[in-house]
């Protein structure tokens, strides 16, 4: 296990950005500190061929220049949406940027963690190595209350687990709901339509037009939504037009009874989903311990220019969010996304990677 780091780039007022390379011999990643974003994965196929199997760019100015795709990037203070733009903590409202469709906050609003410099540190154990980012978010920092201490570790063990983790302390009660935006490609290039998808999750979030959960948990049981038997990604698709963009509820929860079977702050983990793609021989799981897992098929990214110049069409690539309830600040039957002082944000998924 080793890590290697180097200059990913120098922004407009000067400051230069790492890039950390962490490698076990089988698989590896790149992750940089602007934005915590993994730029890279690269995994052996069946052939014992490497590919890359995360989209991305080339270079730091590119991520710089990108609109809110956040490939590979870290999303929060409150990732996902929240309805209207708006939070009430207590008798307090807190007015949020509207950067979807001018009514709902996306992924923190105009200045995501996405687009921030992050302070990285390599990890080296004899069976593990990674990175580590830390940053403070202080207080009203896109319109949040506190100041929220963030770090987000990233490490790769010698069985190709991939283990994000995500720990924030506040001064103030404020949401927090932290995620990394990945699209996969387990082909290593072209269409994602001949993925097979499982999600092992009975129940998905009933949606209305702008994307804000109404409240409802709908069984997913008979619909176009359900992957509890793995299915072939194209199949579903035709069905969903533009493409999937949902959470689904992980067996962390459980709507029936209305309470968590794990918390955030638990060590508690479940398997969400599993991705197949047979030409390439890989196979990706992830486990979690949150209770949302948000599955976006990269509906909009139609004509994007990524690395080394691919054009990249919509549905080549997933997205496997794990996550909070979207707009919990503001639904009182979900499970809360509030963090107070005394107490510790804990998230963490785990990407398996087998070939």
């Amino acid at each position: 296990m080793k890590v290697s780091r180097a200059n990913f780039g120098t922004l407009c007022d000067g400051s230069k950005v790492k890039i950390f390379t962490v490698s076990n011999g089988k698989m590896s990643f790149s992750a940089t500190e602007f934005g915590c974003t993994i730029t890279s994965i690269k995994l052996l196929n069946k052939k014992g061929v490497f590919d890359d199997i995360v989209l991305g760019y080339s270079t730091l100015d590119d991520y710089v220049r990108s609109p809110n795709l956040c490939f590979g990037s870290l999303v929060g203070r409150f990732a996902n949406r929240i309805g209207g733009g708006t939070v009430k903590i207590g008798k307090k409202k807190y007015e949020l940027d509207k950067n979807d469709n001018s009514r709902n906050c996306l992924h923190g609003g105009f200045n995501g963690y996405s687009k921030m410099v992050w302070k990285g540190e390599p990890i080296e154990t004899k069976h593990e190595a990674g990175v580590r980012f830390s940053r403070l978010s202080p207080d009203s920092e896109q319109g949040f209350p506190g100041n929220l201490q963030i770090t987000v570790t990233y490490l790769l063990d010698d069985d190709n687990n991939l283990k994000l983790t995500y720990i924030a302390k506040t001064d103030k009660e404020t949401p927090v709901n932290i995620t990394n935006h990945s699209y996969f490609n387990l082909a290593g290039k072209g269409s994602a339509h001949d993925h097979k998808i499982q999600l092992l999750c009975d129940y998905n979030l009933e949606k209305d037009d702008y994307l804000i959960p109404t409240g409802k948990f709908c069984k997913t049981a008979g619909t176009p939504y359900d992957f509890r038997n793995i299915s072939e990604l194209g199949k579903s698709l035709e069905k969903m037009k533009p493409g999937y963009d949902d959470c689904y509820v992980t067996n962390v929860y459980d709507p029936e009874l209305k309470n968590l079977n794990s918390t955030v702050h638990a060590e508690k983990i479940v398997r969400a989903a599993v991705v197949k793609e047979e030409t390439s021989g890989r196979t990706m799981t992830v486990d979690t311990n949150q209770e949302g897992i948000q599955f976006y098929t990269a509906n909009w990214i139609e004509g994007v220019i990524g690395k080394n110049g691919t054009v990249y069409h919509s549905h080549d690539g997933i997205c496997l969010e794990t996550q909070c309830f979207p707009d919990s600040p503001n639904k009182k039957d979900f499970p809360s996304c509030i963090l107070t002082p005394d107490a510790e944000y804990k998230a963490v998924t785990i990407y398996g990677f087998s070939f």
